[in-house]
């Protein structure tokens, strides 16, 4: 088993996907509030448009939340590069490809029965 896959199964990803996302949504809201941050300014707004709700660089920071649950810390190549418009872009992007790494219990399970 490679260091990038996680160790549960496909099905285990399944059962654990709303915490997963429960505590990915917490840790989000967490990195968008900014009490430093300057108020919104409609002169410069649309400066400022273009740029993503979340980059990626900060998504990184979720790895302890990804190794928590899947046994495997979050590999930065999984993550889009420039980051995520919203929280539901995140998790729409980001756990099938998460999902696709878990080995799937189904395949191995046949492997067993046939080989006995």
């Amino acid at each position: 088993m490679s260091n990038n896959t996680p160790t549960i199964t496909q099905n285990e990803f399944d059962a654990c996907a709303p915490s997963l996302i429960s505590e990915l949504r917490r840790w989000y809201d967490e990195q968008k509030q900014n009490p430093d941050a300057p108020p919104p300014n409609p002169a410069t707004g649309g400066a400022w448009e273009h740029l993503p709700d979340i980059d990626s660089k900060a998504v990184v920071k979720a790895s302890p939340i990804v190794k928590k649950l899947l046994g495997v810390k979050l590999d930065p190549r999984l993550i889009r590069k420039g980051g995520y418009d919203s929280f539901e872009h995140l998790v729409s992007e980001l756990l099938p490809k998460l999902r696709a790494l878990c080995p799937n219990s189904a395949v191995g399970d046949a492997t067993e029965l046939h080989a006995n």
